[in-house]
């Protein structure tokens, strides 16, 4: 079994057809609302963390801008217990640790953007897709092919590179893609709040 979100080497398993009749795919998800507040609320018993105890607002905050990414919300528990104090930390330290995730993953987005006006308009339009829905399909990205922005074959590159940079995540089982959790989505909006005001405009 091999695990992937990697848009080349699915390009390739879907594309050969000895893969592609061998193959078996599966989405992988992050955890439902429900379950990621049970176990923020239960750290003790599902993590052994005795050493910090969120309150509600605290997990309805982190459920909020981190969804439920394990992975993420793992290495944010670790950083918050180093900083508890009597198994507490403040709502102004989770904001400040949040939102330097936010801001890193904003700062990725102005490096891929770099001076390429062209990928700033792809990165709005993912933005565009992602706020009305998490997941989207290369076909919504049509009109940045009829406005001649982006020709298919480059467009289709550009897409696989944010897969394989994993600002991306690409689901085999619907074709889909979306940004790779909460805090690269708000990372990207504040990426685009960020361009809009040098161009003098609001989202």
């Amino acid at each position: 079994m091999i695990a992937s979100s990697d848009g080349y080497f699915l390009k390739r398993i879907f594309e050969d057809s000895k893969l592609s009749k061998t193959s078996s795919f599966y989405g992988v998800y992050y955890l439902n609302e429900s379950d990621t507040k049970y176990w923020l609320s239960h750290l003790e018993t599902e993590s052994a963390i005795t050493a910090l105890k969120l309150t509600k607002s605290q997990i309805d905050f982190i459920w909020k801008y981190m969804g439920g990414s394990m992975w993420e919300i793992s290495d944010l528990l670790g950083k918050l217990i180093s900083c508890s104090k009597k198994n507490k930390v403040s709502d102004e330290l989770l904001n400040d640790k949040i939102q330097k995730k936010i801001e890193e993953n904003c700062a990725r987005f102005e490096h891929y953007s770099g001076l390429s006006e062209k990928r700033g308009v792809l990165l709005q339009e993912i933005y565009n897709c992602c706020s009305r829905d998490n997941h989207f399909k290369p076909r919504d990205m049509k009109p940045l092919v009829k406005n001649n922005i982006f020709d298919e074959n480059e467009l289709s590159q550009e897409l696989n590179r944010l897969v394989q940079l994993n600002y991306l995540a690409f689901d085999p089982t619907r074709s889909t893609l979306q940004l790779q959790g909460n805090t690269m989505f708000y990372g990207l909006q504040a990426f685009i709040k960020l361009t809009g005001a040098e161009h003098g405009k609001q989202i």
